[in-house]
């Protein structure tokens, strides 16, 4: 009989602290790493000239709308997994993954197949501009092909998240993104004798190490005792399903949520407020954005922990986890916010230098911003408490309120009715991320988190 593999959590008082860096610095190296495999993905892109950037970005505008879709899989999994973990059983697990699996699978072929027919459609609504409407269509035609690759990892990622090991899927998507990097100018450019594919060269780059991906990490899945997974041939359990949906699709509509509102509040800055306005709006969300290399380690690390210390039915510590992991969360957002706050104008010269209108309003965005995302980390963690619980209709609710309810009226009002400064923009952006940690917190002190249960029936 094969001995049976320990928890890689502790769960214990003591230990919550080493548990949350062990699950939290894999994940944020592993968003690091990503962000700078993308400079350099858009680096040999750039060298076929610089139009050649926009269709990567052009159809990457539609890919994100479908890799959004990924968290109603992946948050589902990550917390059934840890939950169950937590208590000990490990058969049920498998049997989890491998639904998780198939349902990741069969959304990717839908979603990929009517983005294939409806390509070209779908990419006019951005651009009518022939010179790289034909080229966006055929590279997103290849890189739709590559979804079944990336649900796949998704399943199988946040099954290895589940058990506590972030370390795993951190090192199989470094080693995706160098051979995503090796085969950019191979294929970009045509060296070793292979044809020059052009712009389409970065989508088969991408799309061939996102396979290699699933390849490792189905070779991982069927090693890991913890997971006790022999096969992914399993009878269809209704519950399991649902189970994963139910948890998983509230999350998935608050990131919707949040993103959908983002490309309108881009409509109302540069309709507003012109091309500077605009320019300072993006360039003030890649600056911002280095904010979530911390946020996600914490939210995973909070999902996880929280999933297997309910699971373990200790109530109390999981109260304890919580409170730590929002002053953890705070602690290190106000950090993070008093360097943007500081460093905002040599960081907006960077990107915006040579534009004296744009660099005012972006250094407007990131001290506005930052005070806003003083709550920021602390609202990460809270979403990754409750999805951690299984109990993510608070993360939708929050986020809907947030955003479609908060900052768009605000938003829209001040610049269009009030004719503010670009400022109310900004102001509108922060008092979003307060207001989403409000509601999150209180919804927290409720404590019905802790009363979460999920079944899955025979």
């Amino acid at each position: 009989m094969s001995r049976v593999q320990p928890r890689l959590l502790s769960l214990t008082a003591a230990s919550l602290y080493r548990d949350i860096w062990k699950l939290a610095w894999p994940v944020m190296l592993g968003q690091a790493l990503h962000m700078s495999f993308n400079l350099v993905d858009t680096f040999w892109v750039s060298r076929l000239g610089a139009v050649m950037v926009s269709i990567p970005a052009l159809a990457g505008s539609l890919l994100w709308l479908f890799m959004s879709l990924t968290e109603a899989i992946g948050i589902g999994t990550v917390s059934m997994i840890a939950r169950f973990e937590g208590a000990g059983e490990r058969e049920l697990m498998a049997r989890i993954i491998a639904h998780s699996f198939w349902l990741g699978l069969a959304m990717a072929g839908a979603i990929g197949g009517l983005a294939y027919a409806f390509a070209e459609p779908l990419l006019t609504l951005f651009t009518d501009d022939m010179a790289i409407l034909p080229l966006a269509v055929d590279y997103l035609h290849v890189t739709v092909l590559g979804l079944i690759f990336t649900f796949g990892s998704v399943s199988v990622s946040a099954a290895l998240q589940g058990i506590g090991d972030t370390r795993t899927p951190m090192l199989v998507m470094m080693a995706a993104n160098l051979l995503n990097i090796i085969l950019d100018p191979v294929l970009i450019f045509g060296w070793l004798g292979l044809p020059a594919l052009g712009v389409l060269g970065a989508a088969w780059a991408t799309t061939l190490a996102n396979a290699l991906a699933l390849a490792v990490l189905l070779f991982i899945l069927f090693r890991r005792r913890e997971l006790a997974v022999t096969t992914l041939l399993v009878p269809f359990n209704a519950s399991i399903l649902a189970n994963i949906l139910r948890i998983g699709m509230p999350a998935c509509l608050q990131s919707a949520a949040r993103s959908s509102t983002g490309t309108v509040m881009f409509w109302l800055v540069m309709s507003g407020y012109g091309e500077a306005a605009a320019a300072a709006f993006g360039a003030g969300q890649r600056i911002i954005g280095l904010i979530f290399v911390f946020l996600s380690g914490l939210s995973v690390a909070a999902t996880t922990l929280t999933g297997q210390v309910l699971g373990s039915g200790d109530k109390s510590l999981a109260r304890l986890a919580a409170r730590r992991l929002i002053l953890l969360g705070i602690a290190v957002q106000v950090v993070i916010g008093a360097l943007y706050f500081a460093l905002a104008v040599p960081v907006n010269a960077f990107f915006l230098g040579d534009d004296p209108v744009a660099m005012a309003a972006g250094v407007g965005y990131v001290r506005i911003c930052s005070i806003g995302l003083i709550l920021g980390a602390s609202a990460g963690v809270l979403g990754g408490i409750f999805k951690g619980a299984g109990y993510t209709m608070p993360t939708f609710w929050a986020g809907f309120i947030a955003n479609w309810l908060v900052k768009l009226p605000v938003a829209a009002v001040g610049s269009r009715l009030l004719r503010l400064p670009v400022d109310i923009i900004w102001w509108a952006i922060a008092l979003s991320v307060a207001v989403e940690w409000l509601i999150l917190f209180i919804w927290q002190r409720r404590g019905a988190w802790l009363e979460t249960e999920i079944r899955v029936t025979a």
